[in-house]
């Protein structure tokens, strides 16, 4: 049978071995929590950087927006553009053909008062 002293020394032991697993274990839980912190700031970072890029590509697709508004109405414009074009084409033509009908006319009654 073990002595009381072989028994104290055995639990001694294991009580050293236990209480140095402990602080092993405290170091890594330490470890792990700073390593928790470091990605948390990290998401944090990420999720502020995340933030201004939305706001840029908003603020770009609004311009964009803005752009194809201001397309829209050149286009309309000069749609509007071309067709007053081709209603001055129209009524210039018009108006040289009456133009050569007068100038006729007048041809006509100049050789007729001539010929008088």
């Amino acid at each position: 049978a073990q002595t009381s002293s072989e028994n104290e020394s055995s639990l001694c032991q294991k009580l050293a071995e236990a209480n140095q697993s402990l602080q092993q274990s405290s170091a890594e839980v330490a470890q792990l929590r700073e390593t928790v912190e470091s990605l948390e700031a990290t998401k944090s970072s990420v999720s502020a950087e995340l933030q201004v890029a939305n706001e840029k590509i908003a603020a770009l697709e609004e311009k964009l927006t803005n752009k194809e508004s201001y397309t829209k109405e050149l286009l309309e414009s000069a749609e509007c553009l071309e067709k007053k074009v081709s209603d001055s084409t129209e009524t210039n033509s018009k108006l040289e053909l009456k133009l050569s009908e007068a100038n006729n006319a007048i041809s006509a009654l100049q050789s007729k008062a001539l010929s008088d």
